[in-house]
């Protein structure tokens, strides 16, 4: 637990990358956590700042969906991820960002000391989003510009880039520079052309057909296998011989997984949603769940796993 004042403001939470390496997360305590919060807001109000177009993540009215659809049906999509994304931006950086968007010194000071632990942006609190978008403001333009005038579409989802069209290594090698020269560095090992016919991701959705982008066949499996269990053996068993409890899945896990489903495949997710509320017992599911689920209102009504998925369809 580290300290600040004399209180303990937040820990440090280390995860593991599954790609290797760790991930620092701060957990802050009740104080700076609202602190943040309120200072997000303050932020949101006050700076001239607004995310360009391309610009998806932690953006209202914008998601993995709406960033994805810019890539449906291209011959090529190109991935670049940035290294270490929030730790990278210092809190010089940051600063620097802040006057350019003609915050007073003074106050640009007091944001830059409580929104950095470390003099670096951290990875849990409130502001880092929107500050992490600030900070890129001016890469984002130069990449726009460049993705415009060689006839490429062109996304970002936090530091995740997108570009598609008839794209190749001469247009990485000119991405690769304009985003070393603005001071970013790229993870090799998550950066990659998806040519049409393969594997083409964008934010974790297919988006090798034209008409819109799908979720991945892998999370269908997993919905399907699991719902057959519970169908089969009830939630209980399901949970202590078939790994449930292992992978945590919990009603509210379930039905956010296919609340997910639903806000990307609307036919596919909600009679999964139909389908939690039939085979999980209501012992197991509290009064705020039933309450975030019938949100949704009326769903089509199925009869079996067969009905919900069909056929296996084509591999995405």
């Amino acid at each position: 637990m580290l300290r600040g004042g004399g209180l303990q403001v937040f820990s440090l939470q280390s995860h593991r990358k599954r790609r290797g390496g760790v991930r620092e997360i701060v957990k802050p305590r009740p104080l700076l956590d609202s602190v943040s919060k309120n200072l997000y807001r303050s932020l949101l109000e006050l700076l001239p700042y607004r995310p360009p177009d391309h610009v998806h993540g932690f953006v209202r009215g914008r998601s993995t969906l709406t960033n994805a659809r810019a890539h449906l049906g291209k011959p090529c999509v190109l991935r670049v991820d940035l290294e270490d994304f929030f730790p990278s931006i210092s809190s010089t950086t940051l600063q620097g960002a802040l006057d350019q968007q003609g915050c007073d010194e003074k106050a640009a000071e007091l944001v830059v000391s409580l929104a950095t632990v470390f003099q670096r942006l951290p990875i849990g609190l409130s502001t880092s989003p929107f500050l992490s978008n600030v900070v890129f403001l001016s890469t984002d333009y130069a990449l726009s510009e460049y993705a415009r005038a060689n006839n490429l579409s062109f996304t970002r989802y936090v530091d995740d880039l997108a570009f598609s069209g008839d794209v190749n290594d001469q247009h990485f090698e000119a991405i690769s520079e304009i985003l070393n020269n603005s001071g970013w560095s790229i993870n090799v090992d998550k950066t990659a052309f998806m040519r049409r016919g393969g594997r083409q991701y964008v934010t974790g959705l297919y988006v090798g057909m034209a008409d819109r982008p799908r979720v991945p066949r892998s999370l269908r499996r997993e919905m399907r296998r699991t719902f057959h269990l519970i169908e089969k053996f009830g939630y209980e068993c399901y949970m202590e011989d078939f790994g449930g409890e292992a992978a945590a899945m919990f009603p509210q896990r379930l039905r956010g997984w296919a609340r997910y489903i639903a806000s990307i495949e609307p036919d596919l997710g909600y009679p999964l949603l139909r389908r939690i509320d039939e085979l999980v017992p209501d012992q197991y599911v509290s009064a705020r769940d039933l309450e975030a689920y019938y949100d949704y209102g009326e769903y089509q009504v199925i009869e079996s796993a067969e009905d919900l998925y069909g056929s296996e369809g084509p591999d995405y």
